[in-house]
């Protein structure tokens, strides 16, 4: 079982009081499905050679043709799972990052190989109502400054 490497940014926005375009709520921008039934953040595998960072960058332009800046480390997820019998160990490094763009991006802004992906900013109230990946994120995006996480999901007890 060799481990797969991945990286993932997580933007996040606060507004000021009295801005009537977006409320006063913390918000987020996620990767959903159509039916916007989970939600988790846009990134994709570290490829031979390059860093996490340059991996989110590479995966915001691939996907979206968004510039972004990578900041620190937020998380990091060890996932274990099992597809077609085998045993997988995925290893998420996830980075605080800022759109490059100040003008609002289109929403929902379609994934450009994959038609039923979008990415939408959604407050904090909305992704309470449905499953955010990885396990344990939420609680992270809540904190103004959170300490770096590790977070281990679907491993059973040894």
């Amino acid at each position: 079982m060799n481990p797969k490497l991945r990286a993932a940014g997580v933007m996040i926005r606060d507004f000021e009081a009295g801005d009537p375009r977006y409320g006063t709520e913390r918000q987020v921008l996620v990767q959903c499905d159509e039916d916007e039934s989970f939600y988790r953040f846009a990134g994709g595998t570290v490829e031979y050679g390059e860093t996490a960072a340059e991996a989110i960058i590479r995966e915001f332009m691939e996907e979206y043709d968004l510039v972004v800046r990578v900041g620190p480390l937020m998380a990091v997820n060890e996932h274990f799972f099992q597809y077609y019998g085998k045993e997988h160990h995925q290893v998420t490094l996830i980075h605080h990052c800022e759109l490059e763009q100040t003008d609002e991006i289109p929403e929902p802004l379609w994934h450009k190989e994959h038609s039923s992906v979008k990415l939408v900013w959604r407050t904090l109230s909305q992704l309470k109502r449905r499953p955010v990946y990885p396990e344990g994120i939420f609680l992270m995006l809540e904190k103004d400054y959170p300490t770096i996480a590790h977070l281990v999901t679907g491993r059973s007890s040894r």
